[in-house]
């Protein structure tokens, strides 16, 4: 290895210096949207409303809006922190592995840059077409309105409790809050009229007969 170090140009070993540096920043990105403690508010998910998928909609207007998390809609963007460290990545170990085998160093530039425009065109989409998976998934959510459910958990004056409902065929816990602010103690019988947002639906009380 040493030997093979001191062989190479000082361009060759610019370059693989920076594969090394760029391999170590790209890991730590994967390590950091395994764990979820990305801070830029984009790659991340979030908790959820359902116990089995998330909303991230919004009620406006009576109309159904898709959003990406901080209401962002979800959109292909090609510049970004992780595309960044995508194409320093490959483009220095291309430059390296070019250079080492005795490619014309203008030449060996040419092709790395093609291979870094390949890797962050890869990682932009591969992180657009995640986002647009979750976003489609956050969706369920919304085959709740209309639907009648169980107050599972007392819901307070103004506040928040829960509701066993069904969500996308499938009966889920959600977070609820009444639609006139006034308490709902566990076990009434409500229906969902809206979704306020991604942690949170609104209900109505259903008149029950043998209260009258």
């Amino acid at each position: 290895m040493e030997a093979w170090w001191q062989g190479i140009s000082a361009l060759n070993k610019a370059f693989a210096v920076s594969a090394l540096a760029f391999s170590v920043l790209f890991i730590w990105q994967i390590i950091v949207m395994i764990f979820g403690m990305d801070t830029n508010g984009h790659d991340h998910v979030t908790d959820s409303s359902v116990d089995h998928g998330g909303g991230d909609h919004h009620v406006h207007g009576g109309a159904d809006h898709a959003h990406g998390h901080d209401g962002e809609a979800v959109t292909f963007t090609l510049v970004s922190i992780r595309s960044l460290i995508a194409f320093g990545m490959l483009f220095s170990w291309a430059g390296t592995l070019y250079l080492a085998g005795g490619v014309w160093p203008v030449l060996a530039i040419c092709y790395s840059i093609a291979w870094g425009l390949a890797a962050m065109f890869a990682v932009s989409f591969l992180l657009y077409w995640l986002l647009r998976q979750e976003e489609h998934g956050n969706a369920s959510v919304w085959s709740a309105i209309g639907e009648e459910g169980t107050v599972y958990m007392n819901i307070p004056p103004k506040g928040a409790g829960k509701i066993r409902v069904m969500v996308s065929g499938a009966i889920s816990f959600v977070n609820a809050r009444s639609r006139d602010g006034e308490p709902v103690p566990a076990g009434a019988k409500v229906r969902v009229v809206g979704v306020l947002d991604d942690t949170l639906v609104e209900v109505e009380r259903i008149s029950n007969p043998e209260e009258a």
